[in-house]
């Protein structure tokens, strides 16, 4: 599989992250290189140091490459030799070789991958990286809506759907005037439950619906359509509090659908930059999922070790929490 857009982390973060990744750089830590004797000048690693990644010492002392020595591949030589006595260690990132780790699945890692940006995003109430999200809003008789998803970038569209039953037919009447105007194709009109086709039972024009045969006395006539309304004229915008104000009370019981879009940047390079903590959360989300697969499972009882917990790692939480609405950064 690829990755989706709005993944937060790329495959080889993850891969390094969980360190199954064969390219991965591994810490070498006060390494023993050997020890001076006034003369020897060349001294070998234990492996070929990451570039840029070495730190190199004598009897504790940092040295600086160039001005104290240099190095070609895994072997140091030194511009003076090291003082008789002097021991030298080194500290520096390898690279593994390809046994080095377990097997791994990368479609495996991805849909992990996947599945951990959604948990944070849902834990946290946030958009990372910006996509077209399409809510549906059950209207409450108050003027405010809060959207799901934060920071809100743009409101793209409300519609509201609309049901409306008509009088009966009569025999004579042909034509219907619905309450708001409908969006192109939305409308459905319906005798006694029956589905009716466009041009070949009715016709629209503007908000007048009109039958080529007039309905029967008695006939139900119902229509369902979605109406879209008007920014400013009907509803205005508090992106910062990633709401939506209608001028009038959103009508109980209508289910209005919101396109907008919300995230932090367009890309996910430039989205993590700007929330470095939610990658921090994401990885840790990721490896939890990795190491226990325990979607399913919240906590159980092993043998000789006691209750282990599958839920969201309370890091993770403390990380997410800043992100969400009253954590400061609505």
């Amino acid at each position: 599989m690829a990755l989706s857009a709005t993944a937060l982390v790329t495959l080889e973060q993850a891969k390094n992250y969980l360190r199954v990744n064969a390219a991965t750089s591994l810490q070498v830590y006060a390494e023993y290189v050997g020890v001076g004797d006034g003369t020897d000048k060349t001294f070998d690693l234990d492996n070929t140091p990451v570039g840029g990644s070495l730190n190199l010492y004598v009897n504790n002392v940092l040295q600086v490459e160039t001005t104290d020595y240099s190095i070609s591949t895994a072997t140091i030589t030194f511009v003076t030799a090291p003082t008789n006595g002097y021991a030298i260690t080194a500290n520096y990132d390898k690279t593994a070789s390809a046994d080095t780790f377990e097997a791994y699945n990368d479609d495996e890692i991805e849909t992990l991958i996947e599945a951990a940006t959604k948990i944070a995003e849902d834990y946290a109430d946030r958009a990372f990286i910006q996509r077209t999200i399409t809510e549906y809003h059950l209207g409450d008789g108050k003027t405010g809506m809060m959207l799901f998803k934060s920071p809100v970038d743009s409101i793209t569209s409300i519609t509201m759907d609309i049901s409306e039953g008509m009088t009966d037919g009569d025999g004579t009447t042909v034509a219907w005037t619905v309450a708001e105007t409908p969006t192109s194709g939305s409308v459905k009109v319906y005798k006694d439950g029956v589905l009716q086709t466009l041009t070949t039972d009715y016709t629209i024009s503007a908000k007048v619906i009109t039958f080529v045969t007039a309905p029967a006395d008695d006939v139900k006539i119902g229509i369902t359509y979605t109406h879209a309304l008007i920014r400013v004229n009907e509803w205005t915008e508090q992106l910062k509090k990633n709401r939506i104000i209608g001028l009038a009370a959103w009508a109980s019981n209508i289910v209005y659908t919101v396109v907008y879009v919300a995230g932090y940047a367009a890309t996910l390079a430039a989205t993590q930059v700007l929330v470095p903590d939610a990658v921090q959360a994401v990885l840790l989300i990721l490896a939890d999922l990795y190491e226990n697969r325990g979607d399913t499972v919240d906590s159980e009882n092993i043998a000789g070790i006691g209750s282990t917990s599958y839920k969201l790692p309370s890091r993770a939480k403390r990380i997410l929490f800043q992100f969400k609405p009253l954590g400061g950064f609505a």
